[in-house]
């Protein structure tokens, strides 16, 4: 008696259950990522052959525009909340709590203290018309918005580590630009010496090594 063979047909393969989670994922995604905000001051820093790597997270950035205004940027919501809750105090500018988160999810600044809630309240195209630089005093670091700044950020990057909100200590970095004049960027070396930080990094942009380029020449 002869076998009865089936009709076979090709494969397939439901793919609508794949495409749902895909779209699920995609605007999970989209409503819960934050936006960079966006940089006030642009730098076009200057090259250099180094191949240090910074962290992508953790960093305190002193940014040095062409026209030698100093703004500071930080990393960390939980620090940024901290360090104003301290400042508003000490300095009684009496921000709302409004204020204070929006500076905490700000990026960087570059302006003197007593124009600090002006300067929230401004969108950012307006926000460049008052930012002429934290104002830094090189003959008095006690006087130097600067100096205190970064003192203060650096400490409640501390408190912030010793309550678990953050893993390590900021990592201090100085991003110039290119056309800087020097005593502008030297204002910002010593005021980091006068408050003991002794370690900090230059931001550059990677060029080819002319050593490794001869190498390559000659090994060719």
């Amino acid at each position: 008696m002869p076998k009865h063979k089936p009709k076979r047909g090709n494969p397939t393969i439901d793919m609508t259950a794949m495409c749902d989670v895909a779209f699920l994922l995609l605007t999970f995604f989209m409503l819960t990522a934050k936006a960079k905000p966006q940089e006030t001051l642009v730098v076009d820093t200057p090259s250099s052959v180094s191949q240090t790597k910074l962290p992508d997270a953790g960093t305190l950035t002193i940014l040095v525009g062409k026209d030698g205004r100093i703004f500071l940027d930080m990393a960390g919501q939980h620090t940024r909340k901290s360090l104003i809750d301290d400042v508003s105090s000490r300095f009684q500018i009496a921000m709302t709590e409004e204020e204070k988160i929006k500076f905490a999810n700000s990026g960087s600044f570059g302006v003197p203290r007593n124009k600090l809630r002006q300067w929230l309240k401004m969108d950012n195209a307006e926000r460049d018309k008052i930012s002429t630089g934290i104002p830094v005093d090189t003959v008095d670091v006690n006087k130097s918005e600067l100096a205190d700044w970064i003192h203060n950020a650096r400490l409640a990057q501390f408190r912030m580590k010793q309550e678990g909100k953050v893993k390590d200590e900021y990592v201090m970095v100085v991003k110039a630009d290119k056309d800087t004049p020097y005593p502008a960027i030297q204002k910002v070396v010593n005021t980091l010496v006068d408050i003991n930080v002794n370690k900090f990094n230059l931001i550059t942009n990677m060029e080819a090594d002319p050593n490794k380029l001869g190498t390559e020449k000659k090994s060719e």
